[in-house]
């Protein structure tokens, strides 16, 4: 993830960085930021003094609306979980308020479609978060989207590369950059190979 960051040229109007990746501390630290982490930096949940004992109430009540609102079935343990639950990283573009949930995914590529089925199961995880949070931003009227982007190799080696070199792209990785960074990441992982 870090060497997406290092990577990710693409600058705002204020010749600032565009993209913004709070997981990527440096090659070898990597941090995970929970719910109440994201919806605060998105404007979407305030985190209270500790102590204050809302935090947790209020989120949970909102959750809880959402739930009910699209008849989804929950109950109180799940809120538990839903709160809990962190993606690998996260990728945040302020500007056009953008927020991109990022998967890292290793899977058996044994069958034609293992790539695909790996990512529907990593998508089906987080879509109820991505609801969530694209449904806080429209109650606010906050105009944040939240998306998400899986890199997913074969554990044997498998890579779909134009998938891979496309989403690095949509995250400011540009032209040779994005070929740099897929050799960085080949290079951590000798065994990928080009699909």
């Amino acid at each position: 993830m870090f060497s997406i960051q290092k990577s990710s040229t693409e600058l705002n109007n204020a010749l600032e960085p565009l993209w913004y990746f709070p997981s990527a501390l440096s090659p070898e630290v990597h941090a995970e930021w929970g719910l109440y982490k994201i919806l605060e930096y998105m404007g979407l949940h305030e985190i209270l003094p500790a102590g204050a004992g809302q935090n947790m109430a209020k989120l949970r009540k909102h959750i809880e609306e959402y739930h009910t609102a699209f008849a989804i079935d929950f109950d109180d343990t799940d809120i538990d979980t839903f709160i809990a639950r962190r993606p690998d990283g996260l990728a945040f573009d302020k500007e056009n308020k953008l927020c991109v949930f990022l998967e890292y995914t290793r899977a058996m590529d044994t069958n034609e479609d293992w790539a695909e089925k790996k990512e529907q199961e990593k998508n089906d995880r987080y879509s109820s978060h991505l609801g969530f949070i694209n449904h806080r931003s429209y109650r606010e009227k906050s105009g944040w989207k939240a998306s998400q982007t899986d890199f997913t190799t074969g554990v044997r080696g498998s890579l779909n590369t134009n998938y891979f070199l496309t989403r690095l792209e949509s995250l400011g990785v540009k032209n040779k950059t994005r070929e740099k960074t897929y050799e960085i990441e080949r290079s951590q992982n000798p065994s990928l190979c080009r699909t």
